[in-house]
């Protein structure tokens, strides 16, 4: 009780030092460049994992590269930069399970940016990730659905009927022919994404699992001896909802996109036509507040149906705190 009067009294301490303008409050205008350059490298970094992981293991989940990005921007340790006064720290929560609004899946991961000033919250923003991969052309990936999480440990550990021989090398190709096998046009999830956005105000994000370069040839399982190419030159892609909305608006309906038809019209960055890197769209979009939606009420309820109710759209939180120190 007492530690919780000290935080009540410091918080009604920071609040009148705002009022009599002694306090000066966090904006994300307020973001050095030290920090933007800090976030972009471990968002590199995640994004390198996954996609490399994509790369060699052409038959791995979608749920699996979701967990690999979240696991290496979980172990990012909390950073000081004392020039600055800033600390940043990088956290995650994974809910398990499937979380749909209704019966449909929005998103499978929530980004979160979190602004403090000594501790004292000042503003939160977010944006919504729903992640798709690309499919090898010969290898191919059975989705997991809801009897694979009822089965549990025996999918992996009892399978007694014959399998692929792994000791037989298999030829692979990621190019721009390959699909996006879990999207589809004209597919009740895009309606229903649309919906979401219409209602909540929250804007969603299509981040596309790619190889590290197109087009690729490999054999799987890799030899032991086999070397990766040097650089991430495709890799995980931010698309905008309603831009990957148009572009199946012009594929056979109930078909899957391939690469090639995800191309965008206008680039989104410098770099490519198909996206943000990953790492673009959170340290030069989301932090400088080009996208993503900001809120500055903590009792929001779009944001406090995002948090607790059991409806909420979303698998995975990522949340990147950022604590101004004394000015």
């Amino acid at each position: 009780m007492l530690v919780l009067a000290r935080a009540n009294r410091r918080d009604m301490l920071l609040d009148w030092c705002k009022v009599l303008g002694l306090f000066m409050s966090a904006t994300f205008e307020d973001i050095p460049e030290a920090v933007i350059r800090y976030v972009r490298s471990v968002f590199r970094e995640a994004n390198n994992k996954a996609s490399r992981t994509l790369t060699f293991h052409p038959s791995m989940h979608e749920e699996s590269l979701d967990h690999i990005l979240v696991a290496e921007l979980t172990a990012a340790p909390p950073t000081f930069f004392s020039k600055e006064r800033i600390a940043v720290a990088i956290e995650s929560h994974w809910l398990g399970g499937r979380r749909m609004y209704g019966r449909w899946e929005i998103a499978d991961i929530a980004f979160f940016v979190i602004l403090r000033k000594l501790g004292h919250l000042e503003v939160r923003k977010t944006a919504l990730l729903q992640t798709k991969r690309l499919y090898s052309k010969e290898i191919g990936v059975s989705e997991l659905d809801d009897t694979e999480y009822i089965i549990g440990i025996g999918r992996i550990a009892d399978r007694t009927d014959p399998l692929v021989p792994l000791s037989h090398q298999r030829a692979y190709r990621f190019e721009s022919q390959c699909v996006y096998g879990a999207m589809h046009a004209g597919s009740p999830q895009v309606q229903h994404i649309d919906e979401y956005m219409r209602k909540h105000g929250i804007p969603v994000y299509y981040g596309l699992y790619n190889p590290i370069t197109l087009p690729y040839a490999g054999l799987y399982p890799a030899a032991s001896e086999s070397t990766e190419p040097a650089e991430n030159d495709v890799g995980c892609r931010v698309v905008p909802a309603p831009d990957v909305h148009t572009c199946l608006a012009g594929v056979y309906g109930g078909k899957a996109p391939n690469f090639e038809e995800l191309t965008l019209s206008t680039p989104m960055d410098p770099e490519s036509i198909h996206g943000w890197r990953m790492e673009r769209f959170v340290a030069d979009e989301v932090l400088r507040c080009r996208q993503g939606v900001t809120f500055e009420d903590p009792q929001d309820p779009n944001l406090r149906q995002l948090f607790y109710e059991r409806s909420a759209p979303i698998t995975a939180a990522i949340a990147i705190t950022i604590d101004f120190g004394s000015d």
